[in-house]
């Protein structure tokens, strides 16, 4: 069942980003100067004239929904074994923050190394 929810979350945050980030222009040229694509430019040393950024958004956008939908995932787990509403708020927090630097860097660094490879022209 947790499985399905997930699924389900990650369909719903990617729809969103898709509506109102890749498919307005003007969203699109904003994440352009984002946070992502700007760590991604600085530390992998990528040329975005060379690569389609929509691509490039899309992956972030599909990446971001992974990364929300199983932080809140394993967060609403917690709340079956946490009575208390002031430990299950903590827990939510220290959780929730162990989760998601980990995951940020794991997956941004993998896309990142990634369009390197493509970026030099090998086969990916």
């Amino acid at each position: 069942m947790e499985l399905i929810v997930w699924l389900i979350m990650l369909v719903v945050i990617y729809l969103f980003y898709e509506l109102f980030v890749i498919r307005k222009d003007k969203a699109l040229e904003n994440m352009k100067r984002g946070t992502e694509l700007t760590l991604l430019k600085r530390k992998y040393k990528l040329d975005l004239g060379r690569l389609s950024v929509k691509k490039l958004v899309r992956v972030i956008g599909i990446t971001n929904a992974f990364i929300i939908s199983t932080v809140v995932s394993i967060v609403c787990l917690l709340q079956d074994f946490i009575e208390s509403t002031l430990l299950w708020m903590l827990a939510v927090i220290g959780v929730g923050i162990v989760l998601l630097i980990p995951l940020i860097l794991i997956c941004y660094s993998l896309i990142g190394k990634h369009y390197q490879k493509v970026q030099e022209g090998k086969n990916v």
